[in-house]
């Protein structure tokens, strides 16, 4: 390895590693800018309305219903409350942790490597992939399950002294808990804090006893949110809910992805996802780390206590079996901080080459991060940049964060203009306080026109579902008759067999649920179509507004 900056005296009075960092905290700051002009996708805008229904006194599942941890609800009411209903409120949250977690990797980085540069390098480039992410796979548990995550590695890697390192350790465990309500896999990051931290204590002591102690404390630590939040539910009375939620209808979805293909397959594969797919930058840069010569007495250790967490998140990826871009929301950040450590070994190496090095190591940045892009479903990430980009400027023709939405916001079957739209429709047609009911997988639309939806389905995969249906379509039918909706909204081309196990949309799928169908027949006459939703209003209704 090269002399460090103190050992060249030209070279500190240039200090040219202060040109990384303005480089890396330029790449920081434009990537939190990218995070605050996303809007709602799908999954963000179902954490929205159960949050929404949660600040009104509705309890998750038992009154709003989705089938992801209490978590992230949680943390959508959190925004919602400090910073308002609106869709920026959740990604002001987002772009909070992503500030943390890049001094949370400076300080990693100066714990194991001895150079804070490590882990600014290592947040730039993990923030980097987190904007190319973009609106549909960000604001999801993983991603707020990642910042706990790099909070929780800072304190296990801190020499807190022997009066306050009960409390580290047990501060460890509660947020390696709060995790586990975020996303349950990641709390197995537990596991790996609380070995390194008991290898630590029987060097430190040589005794078998006090080595047991930090993975006590550790454990109990973990229990406490999770113990709380399951007291909150059985007070409340959601504990059957909750219960039927997840332990009846997600093992039915999750058996979906494990049709075809073995547990030692789907772990090899969520590795190679999780190194490669995502950024050639921070391949490359894990590649560096791994074959260059250590710069610190402790990489090594601090290597290994990385890739044991990120073996247990991809195991917890793996079990799901759906390998979504948003599953790998927390390991990202810890593969990107490993490749920060290899760029900047491959940086420090090319500083005493002189200025032709240095030219030759930017073109291999540049060049490194245009060849791989982290998703590839939502169109090019650099014009989408470029958009949100030039709307900061104001030198876009899209004037209006509307116009932006219409233009950027829509993948697959998700078009958030059309909901918008739909939502429009609704508020027109309806008074606030009436019911009106969605026949599809856009709960968002509720958020958006702000009116109340007469069952806890937010959303129809229950009834859709393989598994359970005909218990929860006598549900909803039940609801809709004690409620009946003044509006209808019957949702076209929503098809995603890896979710409801068939190939039907709402409207196909509506068929084949005859009590339902029945109901809109006769009760309801279809009043306009905006996009791929038919709006139905009811029929004495109809008459009432025509009639003098």
């Amino acid at each position: 390895m090269p002399p460090p900056v103190d050992a060249l005296p030209r070279e500190r009075q240039l200090d040219p590693d202060a040109w990384l960092s303005v480089t890396a905290w330029t790449i920081v700051v434009w990537s939190c800018t990218q995070v605050l002009l996303f809007s709602h996708g799908r999954d963000q805008a179902i954490y929205a309305t159960v949050a929404d229904a949660l600040l009104g006194g509705s309890m998750p599942y038992q009154d709003a219903w989705d089938f992801k941890p209490p978590g992230i609800y949680l943390v959508y009411a959190l925004a919602q409350a400090v910073f308002g209903k609106t869709m920026l409120a959740p990604r002001l949250l987002e772009v909070a942790g992503l500030l943390g977690m890049v001094f949370g990797m400076r300080r990693l980085a100066h714990t194991f490597f001895g150079a804070r540069r490590v882990g600014l390098v290592g947040g730039a480039l993990a923030a980097f992939i987190h904007a190319q992410f973009d609106f549909w796979h960000t604001g999801q548990p993983e991603t707020f399950g990642g910042f706990l995550t790099i909070a929780a590695l800072v304190l296990t890697s801190e020499d807190l002294g022997r009066r306050r390192r009960v409390f580290g350790h047990a501060a460890v465990g509660v947020l390696f808990g709060l995790a586990f309500l975020l996303k349950p896999p990641l709390a197995g990051g537990a596991l790996v804090a609380a070995m390194y931290l008991a290898r630590g204590e029987y060097d430190r002591t040589g005794k078998a006893l006090a080595a047991a102690g930090p993975v006590g404390v550790i454990a109990l630590g973990s229990v406490l949110p999770i113990a709380l939040c399951a007291g909150w539910f059985a007070l409340r009375g959601a504990w059957p809910a909750l219960h039927w939620t997840f332990f009846e209808f997600t093992p039915g979805y999750t058996k979906l992805s494990w049709t075809h293909g073995s547990a030692g397959q789907m772990f090899y594969y969520g590795l190679e996802e999780a190194f490669f797919r995502f950024s050639a930058l921070a391949a490359f840069g894990v590649i560096a780390a791994a074959v260059m010569r250590p710069i610190h007495g402790r990489e090594r250790e601090g290597i290994f206590l990385l890739l044991g967490v990120i073996s247990i998140q991809v195991a917890g990826i793996a079990m799901q079996g759906k390998f979504f871009q948003y599953h790998y929301g927390a390991t990202v950040p810890l593969v990107a901080f490993f490749g920060g450590l290899g760029l900047y070994k491959l940086y420090r190496r090319c500083v005493t080459g002189g200025s032709g090095a240095l030219l030759a190591f930017a073109a291999f940045v540049v060049v490194g991060a245009t060849m791989r892009t982290a998703v590839r479903d939502l169109g090019s990430v650099w014009e989408r940049a470029l958009h949100r980009t030039s709307f900061l400027l104001r030198t876009s023709p899209l004037k209006t964060r509307e116009l932006l939405d219409k233009k950027l916001y829509r993948v697959a079957d998700y078009d958030l203009d059309a909901n918008r739209r739909v939502a429009m429709e609704l508020r027109q047609r309806t008074a606030p306080g009436e019911a009106v009911f969605v026949w599809g997988f856009e709960p968002g639309i509720y958020w958006l026109a702000e009116r109340r939806v007469p069952t806890r389905f937010i959303y129809n995969v229950p009834q859709r579902a393989r598994w359970g249906r005909d218990a929860t379509r006598h549900e909803l039918l039940s609801a809709l008759e004690r409620d009946p909706p003044r509006v209808i909204v019957v949702q076209h081309g929503d098809r995603f067999w890896w979710v409801t196990g068939d190939d039907y949309d709402s409207a196909e799928a509506l068929r084949a649920f005859a009590e339902l169908d029945a109901m809109l027949r006769d009760h309801y006459s279809l009043a306009t179509t905006v996009s791929d939703f038919d709006v139905y209003e009811r029929k004495a209704d109809m008459e009432r507004a025509r009639a003098p």
